[in-house]
């Protein structure tokens, strides 16, 4: 701040620089510090609800991509016939033997013409038939206790949490097995690591003509590759003995005998890394298949996540849309109470312009403080994220609450340019103040 004299004229020119008012905005805000901390509570409030809506739509889609990436693979897609049954709707039911050409379920069915088809595209990395394969019992050797464990076939690329053991590209190789954590001392492992490498044996029994299972049995040697354990991220987990596709062929081959028909009830497609996924699934479902990725599930609970975020966003949004008629209220009783102090500075040459600056700064101050409150306040509450996780159940370092720094820093900004606008009016009547009706006033 500096002031000019013209020797010409005998005039006093009153100057003030930005970083001048700036200061002088903080100063003036400091002395009335009860106003202005109130003021910036408000802005505060609203900010805090929008930061901690920002964190959770952060850490909520974080964690929804963890629970998918633990659930499946992205590259894999599921691939089914359209049903040849006509759908039944609220108004019409397809007649017996009308409606329908053959048996119910008969033309549903993938056959190894589809497989081929399907195989031909551009993208394709591997296919393996959708198989329903059992166990008779699951045993360490001919002389050792005989348990009743489920069959799993791991098809795909789906990332699972191990215990111990290691899996190349997340898949099972052909001779290979995985068993999960809580079948370890029921085998008689002393710990997984001791599990690792050991011969695991799976019997079969032979399914009959009528259906039933026949005495014929035949035991499949593998060996222990990994121990899987469960994992809050993935939703389908299910404790089981987990098989390659090309052993669960051979098994169901076997286990069907001469009732086996090279007909399946659906087919897992796996595409090549870096493919577009989207792309191939369009490229299938136009060829008269139903399809199933990954991503629709992603894009299902994104969409959820995304509209609780924007929901909280909007209720923040509100809490600021009143905190300035806050501002408003208080920049006008500012001017009501500097008004010798305007007429003065006026008097000695400032003009209206450093008069309007300057309570557009002290909003500025205000819409800043209370947005660097709320955005402190919300850092706080995220904080809690082990005291959620403990009340939740979930894994230590989950993080359903995670800041966005970046987006914070424009929340404050975009505080700052509301608060400025809504400081416009009051600033403008005191950049119109005549100084000498000002300086009048008591």
């Amino acid at each position: 701040m500096y002031i000019c004299i013209n020797p010409n004229q005998l005039k006093y020119r009153f100057y003030m620089n930005i970083s001048d008012i700036f200061i002088r905005a903080g100063r003036n805000l400091r002395e009335s510090k009860a106003r202005t901390i109130l003021t910036a509570l408000a802005i505060a409030v609203g900010a805090t609800t929008i930061t901690i809506a920002m964190a959770a739509g952060n850490g909520g889609r974080e964690y929804t991509n963890n629970i998918v990436k633990s659930s499946g693979d992205a590259y894999s897609l599921s691939v089914f016939k359209q049903p040849s049954t006509p759908e039944a709707t609220s108004t019409t039911l397809p007649e017996y033997g009308v409606d329908t050409e053959s048996e119910s379920g008969q033309n549903d069915m993938i056959t190894n013409k589809d497989i081929e088809s399907i195989r031909a595209l551009n993208g394709v990395q591997s296919i393996s038939p959708m198989l329903d394969v059992t166990s008779e019992y699951v045993s360490r050797g001919e002389w050792q206790k005989k348990y009743v464990a489920p069959l799993s076939v791991k098809a795909d690329r789906t990332k699972i949490d191990l215990a111990a053991g290691s899996l190349t590209d997340n898949m099972v190789a052909k001779g290979q097995i995985i068993i999960s954590e809580a079948y370890v001392g029921i085998f008689g492992f002393k710990s997984p690591e001791a599990a690792i490498g050991q011969a695991l044996e799976v019997t079969v029994a032979q399914n009959s003509k009528d259906g039933s299972k026949s005495s014929q049995l035949k035991t499949f040697p593998f060996t222990i590759a990994a121990v899987d354990r469960k994992s809050d991220t993935n939703l389908y987990y299910n404790e089981a003995v987990r098989i390659s596709s090309e052993d669960s062929q051979t098994i169901y081959d076997f286990q069907s005998g001469e009732l086996a028909a090279p007909q399946y009830y659906g087919m897992n497609v796996l595409a090549k890394p870096g493919s577009d996924v989207v792309e191939l699934q369009k490229t299938i479902t136009d060829k008269g298949y139903q399809v199933y990725s990954l991503e629709d599930q992603r894009e299902q609970l994104l969409q959820v996540i995304d509209i609780a975020q924007w929901a909280l966003i909007g209720f923040g949004a509100l809490a600021v849309i009143a905190s300035v008629f806050g501002i408003i209220n208080t920049q006008y009783i500012s001017v009501l109470e500097r008004t010798q102090q305007i007429g003065l500075m006026k008097a000695v040459g400032a003009s209206r312009k450093d008069i309007s600056r300057l309570f557009r700064y002290e909003a500025a101050w205000v819409g800043m403080l209370g947005g660097v409150i709320g955005v402190f306040i919300a850092f706080l509450v995220t904080l809690l994220n082990p005291t959620i996780n403990e009340m939740l159940d979930l894994e230590a370092g989950t993080q359903l609450l995670k800041m966005d720094w970046l987006a914070s820093l424009g929340l404050i900004i975009g505080l700052m340019i509301i608060s400025v606008l809504s400081g416009y009016f009051p600033s403008r009547k005191a950049a119109k103040l005549d100084p000498i009706e000002a300086l009048r006033t008591e």
